[in-house]
């Protein structure tokens, strides 16, 4: 259509320009922007402009517009684009080729084979490469989650030593269970509220909900800042109506990020846009600032002398992130690391941690409250291993993790469904194959979405659009498992899926450090919460939908009414 209106455009002029007699040099430029123009679309019909032709793909290969590829498409899904996918896989099958103006060609995949491909077998040919540091590389720096290479592993190497069953241990007593007490006087401050209103108006019902999203967002900042920096940051206990610095900055910055992976053309709507520069240089000045006051005190802490009850108690404290980045010397010439790249490890975990953790909790709970039958069978759960009264000695890591199966499978298929990284992308180094012979160019694009392979019925069957808590469980009433694990839970055995079948938290080499860290977080908070108070969603509201986001928000704030439960 658009080759055939070119040409008729161009007939047109050239028998006007035949016409006349002569040409200016305006006409002369218009005539040849209009055969480039024409050269261009003849060259590229249905693919984005210097992309390479594909004919070994066949039916692989969506077909899209001259010069834009599927851009166009896109565009139009950009309020849905998990759901643009999930039907080109659904149409095409899970292998997909899609070309975007500027960043080339996109294989995508929708399986576990090609995943255990990508993230193991051939490891050293996927990388994340420069798209990711030339998008986020002014607000996350050179840390772990733009890097390659030797620089990945430096900051692996030293990660990894922070994430013990000794820190674990201190953190379910402590700051997860702390963090969970200041949400839940949130919660009270809620209830107070509610009972001077009217509850038989549905306006005053709405007016006295909480949103559970930002709730949970501010309670993941409150933890994870604790937890790994030892910041309070005390977003829980700032009134809604207040800002907070920290936050806002984040809040600004975590959009701006998600705007940066889903526009090629970031670079000139983010200069265009009104205001956007000198917000993004203050947000990131924010995160800077605070980043330099924790590496300051800490670097004082270690640095300052101190009496023997101080040094007891900094041995006591258990060693957290900031510790082992800040005492890491190299071996080859003796230094520290600088205050940038200390920056870089902050701002890092620090967005990589809060949103992850925050969205988890709100989707969980979402499935929880929305489902009778599965909220009927956690408590119950609780109720029988913890009793029926919140008691904060009851929760430790051992029982956490090994007597509360119902509750951790809620937690797994929560990420199923709802993954926080939703889509993921890596660059080939080289050409390659992937397992069912598909050509893999070097400088490929090769994508694959945990969202659309949660609901992949060859992968997880007939019912993987339906949340089903009890995929997760096997039947173990053998008196050797309860006496081994003490499980009074009446629901059998968690059972964990290969890495690449539930990739949520990735694969190794590159399997999320922060695994036992969330999945802890996230069922303390469960537990602290649902044994003290009914939280019901309130009715009425649409159903949720996930926003256009490289993470997984809510595109509308996940309402509910609380009340102490009885």
């Amino acid at each position: 259509m658009l080759i055939q209106q070119l040409l008729k455009s161009l007939e047109s002029f050239l028998a006007l320009v035949n016409k006349q007699g002569q040409q200016s040099p305006l006409q002369t430029a218009v005539i040849a922007t209009v055969g480039l123009l024409l050269a261009a679309v003849i060259k590229y019909p249905n693919r984005a402009f210097l992309t390479s032709t594909r004919p070994d793909l066949g039916k692989k290969a969506i077909k899209g517009s001259p010069l834009l590829g599927n851009m166009p498409e896109m565009i139009r899904a950009a309020d849905d684009p998990l759901g643009c996918m999930l039907k080109w896989f659904e149409t095409y099958g899970d292998i997909v080729s899609i070309t975007v103006p500027i960043r080339g060609r996109f294989i995508m995949v929708n399986h576990p084979m090609y995943l255990e491909h990508i993230l193991k077998n051939n490891f050293d040919n996927y990388i994340k490469g420069s798209l990711f540091a030339e998008q986020l590389g002014d607000i996350l720096g050179n840390g772990i989650f733009v890097s390659d290479g030797e620089a990945w592993r430096f900051h692996r190497k030293t990660s990894v030593n922070v994430f013990t069953t000794k820190l674990f241990r201190q953190l379910v007593r402590g700051a997860f269970q702390e963090t969970a007490q200041v949400f839940c006087r949130v919660l009270e401050q809620t209830i107070a509220k509610e009972g001077s209103e009217d509850e038989d108006n549905p306006q005053n019902l709405t007016d006295c909900a909480v949103d559970l999203q930002q709730l949970f967002l501010r309670l993941a900042l409150d933890a994870f800042g604790k937890a790994i920096f030892g910041i309070e940051f005390k977003t829980l206990s700032t009134p809604v109506t207040e800002k907070h610095e920290f936050a806002e900055a984040f809040d600004f910055l975590t959009a701006n990020m998600d705007a940066r992976i889903l526009n090629p053309f970031w670079h000139w709507t983010d200069s265009l846009t009104p205001g956007k520069t000198p917000k993004l240089a203050h947000s990131i000045s924010v995160l800077d600032k605070h980043a330099a006051q924790a590496t300051a005190a800490r670097r004082a802490e270690q640095e300052m002398p101190k009496s023997q009850e101080e040094e007891e108690a900094r041995a006591a404290r258990p060693h957290d992130l900031l510790d082992h980045y800040i005492s890491y010397t190299n071996p080859d010439d003796g230094s520290k690391l600088s205050h940038g790249a200390l920056r870089d490890v902050f701002v890092g975990f620090m967005m990589a941690g809060r949103d992850t953790t925050s969205l988890a909790m709100t989707w969980m709970f979402y499935s929880i409250l929305s489902q009778p039958r599965v909220l009927k069978n956690l408590r119950h759960e609780l109720d029988t291993v913890l009793g029926v009264r919140y008691d904060p000695e009851r929760l430790s890591y051992e029982v956490v993790m090994s007597e509360l199966p119902y509750l951790k499978a809620i937690f797994h298929e929560t990420l199923r469904l709802y993954p926080q990284t939703p889509r993921n992308a890596r660059v080939a180094v080289v050409d390659d194959v992937m397992p069912d012979g598909t050509r893999i160019s070097a400088g490929d694009l090769v994508g694959y979405s945990l969202w659309t392979m949660g609901r992949n019925r060859s992968v997880w069957g007939e019912d993987a659009a339906i949340f089903v808590p009890e995929r997760w469980l096997v039947d173990d009433d053998t008196l050797e498992h309860k006496a081994k694990t003490g499980s009074k839970s009446p629901f059998g055995k968690f059972r964990m899926e290969n890495q690449f079948k539930f990739n949520s938290f990735s694969a190794n080499p590159r399997l999320c450090l922060g695994q036992t860290f969330a999945t802890l977080e996230t069922m303390v908070t469960a537990c602290v919460v649902l044994q003290q108070f009914e939280v019901t969603l309130v009715p009425g509201r649409p159903v949720p939908m996930p926003k256009g986001s490289a993470s997984l928000p809510m595109l509308h704030p996940l309402l509910a009414t609380v009340s102490y439960r009885s």
